[in-house]
């Protein structure tokens, strides 16, 4: 297997991490801190140092230059020397880092992916702008007012054309097929969810949480309440792989759900006692004492990890999957005067037993490279290729053995599926042939698959053999890939009827981390 392909794999993790990351726990923890920075003499000097470096460049330097650019520049060198997470987001860039976690906004509604100079329209929002102005799923964005879009469009330029008041309008270029069309959206509201749940059977509930956004403990309070009330389950499984985190209060507050008053779920410890903090649960959780499975992997962190510390350590869950991320460090974001944001590491956090999960970033190994690291170590795939730090053992209350200096390990390991990690598999990801077919299968058939419901639809509809054998072409694969593939092209058509509770209840079908966990929950 190609590494190339691995770190493709990977990429959109990796990028993620330093942005969304770097939200993590900084609005969690810093909401209603005022801070005051004091002057000292040797910050004072230093600041002096470089002014004057500035002002040299700028006067003196042989060619032409942002000062602007050149400072923030030295903004990130200087934060990237203190540790991974704490991060420099001039003012151009911070309203698309906040927007990470934001629930309301105004825009056009859709979810998108970029795909080489293309928007590739992955689901428009349901009664959204962009869906009652007829945009569809599987639908090419190459233009926005009239402005084509590159392979060097940048995120940044895509939020800020999309993004925008609600009763504005905005004009996209459609390619859909071999058609192009102009579709004028006017935008409006859009809520977006991070949290999706359904009744697996008549005993088991599951979750998933996607981040923790701003109204991402209602949601699943919600979500939870109407499990436990209205379907009657017993049992939950909480999905939080690939969660790369968010805010911190948010992790807490689902977290206090489980747990009996007075127990604890996280506290932080800094440099000032004004950044030490203890978080409790308190009476009334929705789900105190039934039987709990948590499901996480490499890509959650940050309050992933604290939800997964939390109930770990207070035995209040098994946790199935791979090692998480392991982040540890809180940062407290500084909004500085031109509307740039600085995030700087302010604490550590630790779970009820003690442990800091921050794995190590000392050791001269590129730190956003872990995953493939993992991956070429075999860790993702081998549960006996995982070492643990022997200086940090600590015990849940019970007693069980956990231990910190790099994520949360869980109880049951399962090994990553490299289905998708093939080179023939990913050029026809990359292709996009599964989506568009899908998306404009679902457009021709929409009443007869509506009126099959999901859940007839989950249990009796399969692609053509025929159909298949045309989307793929000749691509050589094996039974496993192509059960892998036909299952791709079956969940993605659910959630361009039914949205991505659909589309997770049909991936769930297959899915090992799941399956295992209906085993254990038995």
């Amino acid at each position: 297997m190609d590494m190339q392909d691995i770190e493709n794999k990977y990429n959109k993790l990796i990028i993620r991490i330093p942005v969304f990351l770097g939200l993590a726990l900084a609005l969690g923890i810093g909401i209603g801190f005022m801070i005051s920075i004091p002057r000292k003499n040797t910050v004072s000097e230093q600041s002096s140092k470089i002014t004057e470096v500035l002002s040299l460049i700028q006067n003196n330097y042989v060619d032409s230059l942002g000062l602007d650019s050149t400072a923030n520049f030295a903004i990130q060198k200087m934060l990237q020397n203190l540790d991974p997470h704490s991060s420099y987001f001039p003012s151009d860039d911070a309203p698309l880092a906040k927007s990470q976690l934001e629930t309301d906004f105004e825009g056009v509604g859709i979810e998108y992916e970029w795909v080489k100079d293309t928007l590739f329209v992955l689901y428009p929002a349901k009664n959204g702008p962009a869906d009652k102005a007829g945009v569809l799923a599987g639908d090419k964005v190459i233009a926005i007012n009239n402005e084509n879009l590159a392979a060097n469009t940048t995120q940044n330029t895509l939020f800020k054309k999309l993004r925008g008041k609600k009763g504005t309008s905005v004009e996209l270029t459609i390619l859909r097929g071999k058609n192009i069309q102009k579709i004028s959206v006017i935008r409006d509201k859009i809520r977006s969810y991070s949290v999706y749940a359904y009744a697996i059977n008549s005993e088991i509930g599951f979750i998933k949480v996607s981040k923790f956004a701003e109204k991402t403990d209602l949601e699943f309070t919600e979500a939870l309440k109407k499990l436990v009330e209205k379907d009657k389950v017993k049992k939950i499984i909480i999905d939080l792989r690939d969660n790369g985190g968010g805010f911190m209060d948010r992790a807490t507050k689902i977290a206090d759900e489980f747990l009996e008053a007075g127990n604890m779920i996280v506290y932080t410890k800094g440099k000032h006692k004004r950044y030490d903090q203890e978080y409790l649960a308190t009476k009334g959780g929705i789900f105190e004492k039934g039987d709990v499975v948590l499901l996480i992997d490499e890509g959650s962190a940050s309050a992933s990890e604290i939800l997964a510390g939390a109930l770990q350590d207070n035995d209040r869950a098994i946790l199935i999957g791979r090692r998480s991320y392991g982040k540890g460090l809180v940062q407290v974001p500084f909004e500085l005067s031109d509307g740039a944001e600085m995030r700087l590491t302010v604490s550590k956090y630790y779970s009820p037993s003690g442990r800091c999960i921050q794995r190590d970033y000392k050791n001269g190994k590129p730190y956003d490279k872990n995953l493939v690291e993992r991956y070429k170590n075999g860790e993702l795939l081998h549960e006996d290729s995982i070492h643990y730090d022997s200086k940090q053992v600590f015990k849940t209350k019970k007693g069980k053995k956990v231990y910190g200096g790099g994520g949360i390990s869980p109880d049951y390991f399962i090994p990553l599926d490299t289905t998708d990690l093939s080179t023939s598999i990913l050029n026809l990801m990359r292709e996009n042939k599964l989506r568009e077919h899908a998306s404009l299968f679902a457009k021709n058939n929409k009443k007869i698959l509506i009126e099959m419901g999901l859940d007839k639809f989950d249990k009796g509809w399969q692609i053509e053999i025929n159909t298949f054998r045309n989307i793929v072409g000749n691509i050589s694969m094996n039974t496993t890939q192509s059960d892998y593939l036909k299952l791709y092209y079956k969940s993605y058509l659910a959630k361009v009827l039914w949205g991505n509770e659909a589309q997770i209840q049909i991936r769930n079908t297959q899915d090992k981390a799941v399956l295992k966990a209906l085993e254990v929950l038995k």
